[in-house]
């Protein structure tokens, strides 16, 4: 082997090697890396792992958390517990057995060398130039519209269900159209013959738009007939939607049709006419594409992001998770055909993270075709190309997935990871379930049924299509079970552990309810911790993601969580730099001067409330009837409302405010879960939680005692009697500590990616970056490989597996 250290080479030496000459030409091994003047990797939260386990049990997990008996190392006298039981490790209160390990091993992890693969497999036909070529598998990753080894196969995506004579158009779905179809996407557009032949006609735009039937009630569309005149027509006062010149609209010389506007991404302004960056998981990492969602790679990187390179790559290009590394060359390389795969060693701390490179109908198709530009996405970008935050709940799934990408933890090498990420777009796939035909079940039931289908493939994808229903969360299933059939057969890892050691994210309401029994095994975030031990069915009173219905067959009978292995993770609250200025999380006791805060949907006896019985389980509605603080439709207030005591519907214009003047604040589910933990959390309340058997972020780890006041749903004609019993140190003790917890409910990391990546291209520092820069404590990405290091370590089943390994980075008298 010839080895190249840490950027030290000799082209001499190198020259000297005829067999790898041109490998190395193509490999561009530079000196030194350059150094970004955005200084993001000093404020990324340096993780500290901990690597000595204390206990060794049969007994394994007590008490349904991640904790085992008796001590390796005696570490109860240096780290003793509190009166509350918990133990503090980097400024939060965790369980104590968990505390102590994290405590009084963390100092002594060392890094580890490491073996990255660096892959230099082709594809076929260089995937014709409509896809990017993973050059681990040799397998390309094609773009919307192509399919085939070598992405040279077209697909038609058609717009519209197959019409009848009473619905000239089919049925209603998202992406139906009057006019051109563009059946790479099936997107609808102007078409040739129009001013403005790209211009969107989404939806309700091109058919006839009714009136309302009674004052105050919505407009209705008419499916069944198209509205061409107002689409097509060049008269000069009021131009068809295909014809209107923006500049005469927008001085009022014109009018338009208002129901038309812009919903594609990568495109601004009313009527489309600005050119924008479309969101892509990390941006294309700064060497790709990003074309409407999908990221088109340079020549010599590939992944979803872009952020792998191959052998073909600049080595001062490379990311920051691979470097400084040293290269080891194979002597006797035969680069025909394929050029051989690099060995890069790069020093890493564990645990270490291997992330699936999944098939793009699992993530980058998912985007790349999204009707709404702010599905299933944190961000999207304005006339300037500056970020514009989303108030998407389910944005904290792209978060988690950037900054995974982007992680020191993350490794290439499958063989030496500690565990593994599935990444799976639920919340895309749940938002998309009617953007187009081919999303839906019911017509793909309906093609396979008449052998009328495009690609049975293609059907496949999206499983056991007579069993959905119309439910979306039958569609889910679908795809996270056939991203367990993809990684069984194309992958060595999961038989290793029976899954043990794979990770899943859910982020939509009921989480992992419907996680197909498959990979029932592995560890699921999630943000709706049903343990279902009370509430044993699906909680949500939306009809289509009711997973009730769904066959034993195919979920199994597990529960929506297990604490013993799955993780509750925060929801996503979008960046919001005068909320970070202002410190409402540090608005101090004497300023909350209301006791119990609760602003939000309270059923049916309210305006505008949720008719459905089963909203909520009914915990709102019982807490509405108790301390409602805003008359209800029959102009009553609650039976114990009091002037410190606010319950209401009515919409808050300073919510943030009033949050961080009250003292506590209730968590209450919605349709599965609610942001209502992270609400009160980031603005400093105690949050009062009331969901029986239902765990909240971290619950299973942290010690919820020191910063948080649980009461069962039986209670809450007691509630207030209870917080007011409360004595003054009780409440200043678990104030003091929300203020250590608030930032482990961030998504910190990943908007730092995007403030570097705003700072690089632009030169420009926002005021939320500003502000996020100033934080310095550990976020939800951080807490989480805490919590991942501390597993690997603990979990009785990883333990015969983890002291395989070679090198774990701590001394010997610590195994």
């Amino acid at each position: 082997m010839i080895s190249i250290e840490k950027w030290r080479f000799s082209w001499t030496l190198v020259a000297t090697v005829a067999s790898v000459l041109t490998l190395v030409s193509v490999v561009h091994l530079f000196l030194f890396p350059l150094v970004p003047s955005f200084d993001y990797f000093t404020a990324r939260q340096q993780i500290q792992n901990s690597c000595v386990p204390i206990k060794e049990s049969a007994e394994g997990v007590t008490n349904r958390v991640w904790e085992n008996s008796p001590p390796q190392l005696n570490l109860d006298h240096r780290f003793p517990a509190d009166l509350h039981n918990a133990v503090v490790y980097r400024n939060a209160p965790w369980k104590a057995e968990i505390g102590r390990w994290l405590s009084g091993c963390d100092s002594v992890a060392k890094e580890v060398d490491l073996v990255e693969m660096i892959g230099g497999k082709s594809c076929k036909s260089d995937c014709s130039g409509q896809g990017v070529c993973n050059h681990e598998l040799g397998q390309c990753r094609c773009f919307h519209g192509f399919r085939g080894k070598g992405c040279s196969e077209r697909i038609h995506f058609q717009c519209n269900f197959p019409k009848t004579p009473e619905l000239p158009y089919g049925r209603w779905v998202v992406s139906i159209c009057p006019t051109h179809c563009d059946t790479t996407r099936a997107m609808c557009f102007c078409g040739e013959g129009t001013k403005y032949p790209n211009r969107p006609v989404a939806e309700a735009c091109g058919f006839q738009v009714n009136l309302p039937s009674q004052p105050g009630a919505p407009k209705s569309t008419d499916w069944a007939k198209a509205d061409l005149d107002n689409i097509f027509t060049t008269n000069g006062s009021k131009p068809g939607w295909c014809n209107v010149d923006p500049e005469e609209a927008y001085a009022l010389k014109v009018q338009f049709k208002e129901e038309c506007d812009c919903k594609y991404d990568g495109l601004l302004g009313q009527f489309c006419e600005v050119p924008v960056s479309s969101t892509c998981v990390n941006q294309c990492s700064g060497h790709g594409h990003c074309r409407g969602g999908f990221c088109q790679c340079d020549n010599g990187w590939y992944g979803v992001d872009c952020s792998i390179p191959s052998v073909m790559s600049s080595m001062s290009e490379w990311p920051q998770w691979l470097r400084p590394a040293h290269i080891d060359i194979p002597i006797n390389a035969n680069i025909t055909g394929n050029l051989v795969n690099l060995n890069a060693v790069v020093k890493k701390k564990r645990p270490l993270v291997y992330v699936y490179d999944l098939p793009p109908e699992f993530n980058s198709l998912l985007l790349e075709g999204r009707h709404y530009k702010l599905e299933c996405v944190n961000r999207i970008y304005n006339e300037k190309n500056e970020t514009l935050w989303t108030d998407m709940l389910y944005g904290s799934q792209m978060a988690f997935y950037e900054s995974i990408l982007a992680s020191p933890h993350r490794t290439l090498n499958g063989e030496e990871a500690d565990f593994f990420f599935v990444p799976v777009l639920d919340s895309c796939i749940i938002t998309r379930a009617d953007d187009a035909p081919h999303l839906s079940a019911q017509l793909l039931q309906m093609l396979l049924n008449s052998g009328n289908i495009v690609s049975r493939s293609h059907a496949n994808v999206f499983g056991h299509l007579e069993e959905h229903r119309g439910l979306r969360s039958s569609l889910t299933l679908e795809f996270y079970k056939k991203a367990y059939e993809h990684i069984i057969e194309h992958y060595p890892y999961w038989n290793r552990t029976s899954g043990r050691d794979h990770i899943w994210f859910f982020s939509w309401d009921e989480g992992a309810c419907y996680a197909p029994k498959e990979i029932w095994n592995s560890m699921m975030l999630v943000h709706w911790g049903n343990t279902n031990s009370k509430h044993n069915h699906s909680t949500t009173a939306y009809w289509a993601d009711n997973w009730d219905r769904i066959s034993s067959s195919r979920r199994g009978n597990h529960s929506c969580f297990d604490p013993e292995k799955d993780l509750v993770l925060p929801a996503w609250k979008a960046p919001d730099a005068f909320v970070l200025r202002s410190k409402l999380w540090a608005s101090p006791r004497e300023k909350r001067k209301t006791l119990f805060y609760f602003n939000g949907n309270l059923g049916s006896a309210y305006p505008n409330g949720r008719p459905e019985s089963s909203y909520s389980m009914g915990v709102r509605q019982k807490l509405a009837e108790e301390y409602g603080s805003s008359p209800n439709k029959e102009g009553k207030l609650g039976k114990q409302h009091a002037e410190d005591v606010i319950v209401t519907s009515l919409r808050s214009e300073n919510y943030h405010e009033d949050l961080s003047s009250s003292v506590f604040c209730g968590v209450l589910p919605g349709d599965g879960w609610s942001g209502r933990m992270e609400d009160s959390i980031l603005q400093g309340c105690i949050p009062v939680v009331i969901q029986d058997g239902i765990f909240l972020p971290y619950e299973n780890v942290l010690n919820y005692e020191s910063f948080v006041v649980r009461i069962s749903e039986d209670e809450i004609p007691n509630l207030i009697n209870i917080l007011r019993g409360l004595n003054e140190t009780e409440i200043q003790f678990r104030l003091a500590n929300v203020q250590k917890v608030w930032q482990r409910f961030l998504y910190r990391d990943s908007i730092l990616l995007e403030a570097k990546r705003q700072n690089a291209k632009f030169g420009r520092m926002n005021d939320w970056a500003v502000e996020f820069l100033k934080l310095r404590e550990d976020d939800v990405f951080t807490t989480l490989i805490q919590i991942l290091h501390y597993k690997l370590h603990n979990d009785p089943w990883r333990r015969e597996l983890v002291h395989q390994k070679k090198d774990f980075g701590i001394p010997q008298e610590c195994l």
